[in-house]
């Protein structure tokens, strides 16, 4: 086990730098996910921290050991990949032990670890099998297993769930934030799904275009998101957007809709209020701070439903646990909840 520390870490494929300058420290069994949209550079930088990518400038620590130019194998880390990299002329118990067998580690021994790994997975009546007899489930903890024998001191995933279906990544899921809390090792987790990121983090590190926007735990990315971007890409449904006029003294939604400014916020030109679909009510008739739109489509799916609106070409999400007698093409009247306001300046930065 062991902590984790990137300072100033730069990649530069030629005269293109996909990774600007990431400063982030990851504490000692902590799991940490890098999120972020295709192409930011999440997925790079967990290959700088394996080393599978030369770190153009800045440094890589593992338990306060600068890495930069240490070889993968002598690095103390285990690596899942997407596509699970299982050898299929070996059976399951060969593939788990193979790092071991390579490393010299006696027979009895490797089956030893083996064995105890596959029984924490569950793979127990699988061991003899090859990987084209297992499920996308079982092919995956046979990956994670594989790393579990190796005891590394930190684990690094890079978008282990993207091949499996959508049931069995939400079973999956909670199978590695189990195991890696029972185990206490170090993770670092690579994936695009800001929804596995919520639900499985400590940490979350968000990415954009190769550099961080935010670093924090998962609750308070969603709560106190530090910048539109941040917004919008935590959460699911995303968070409501709308251009507002705030010079005088209160927030102007559509040219004629009133909100209060929050509490020691100044108003300028150019804001942005941000509001979550589940802080905007319903309501049957005009009431102050309420707005008309009007419905595009439904989505009930039993415990609450999901209105999709429309007002001067801007898209609205509600979500609510009313039933909904509305259809595609009815006006509505829809209250924001001016407790649960998420206000950014015209640079897109937060401002309360």
């Amino acid at each position: 086990m062991a902590t984790v520390k990137l300072r100033d870490v730069r990649k530069a494929f030629g005269a293109i730098e996909v990774i600007k300058g990431v400063t982030v420290d990851i504490a000692d069994g902590e799991f940490v996910i890098l999120v972020g949209p295709s192409g930011c550079g999440k997925s790079t930088l967990l290959r700088m921290i394996a080393g599978l990518e030369d770190v153009t400038s800045g440094d890589v620590a593992i338990a306060d050991r600068r890495i930069n130019h240490v070889a993968p194998k002598d690095r103390d880390i285990a690596m899942v990949f997407q596509n699970y990299a299982l050898y299929p002329h070996m059976t399951v118990a060969q593939n788990m032990g193979f790092s071991l067998k390579l490393a010299g580690v006696p027979k009895p021994k490797i089956r030893e670890q083996v064995e105890h790994a596959a029984e924490s997975l569950g793979l127990t009546p699988y061991l003899d099998r090859y990987p084209k007899e297992l499920s996308g489930g079982q092919r995956q903890r046979v990956a994670t297993g594989r790393a579990i024998v190796r005891n590394p001191a930190v684990f690094l995933f890079d978008e282990p769930l993207s091949n499996l279906d959508a049931a069995l990544r939400v079973q999956m899921r909670s199978e590695i934030r189990e195991l890696q809390r029972r185990l206490g090792v170090t993770s670092i987790y690579v994936t695009h799904d800001q929804v596995e990121a919520m639900t499985m983090a400590d940490k979350i590190v968000v990415l954009r275009d190769g550099l961080v926007e935010q670093v924090g735990a998962p609750l308070e990315l969603y709560d106190r998101p530090a910048n539109v971007f941040v917004a919008t890409f935590i959460g699911s449904p995303s968070m409501n957007m709308f251009e507002c006029d705030a010079t005088g003294g209160t927030l102007k939604l559509f040219g004629d809709v009133a909100l209060p400014l929050p509490d020691g916020v100044t108003g300028e030109a150019g804001m942005s209020l941000g509001i979550r679909p589940d802080a905007i009510e319903v309501v049957a008739e005009q009431t102050p701070g309420a707005f008309q739109a009007q419905v595009t489509s439904l989505e009930a799916t039993g415990s609450e439903t999901m209105l999709f609106a429309v007002r001067d070409g801007i898209a609205i999400t509600v979500v609510t646990k009313a039933r909904l007698a509305s259809g595609a093409g009815d006006q509505v009247w829809l209250r924001p909840d001016a407790g649960a306001m998420h206000l950014f300046g015209a640079d897109g930065q937060r401002v309360n």
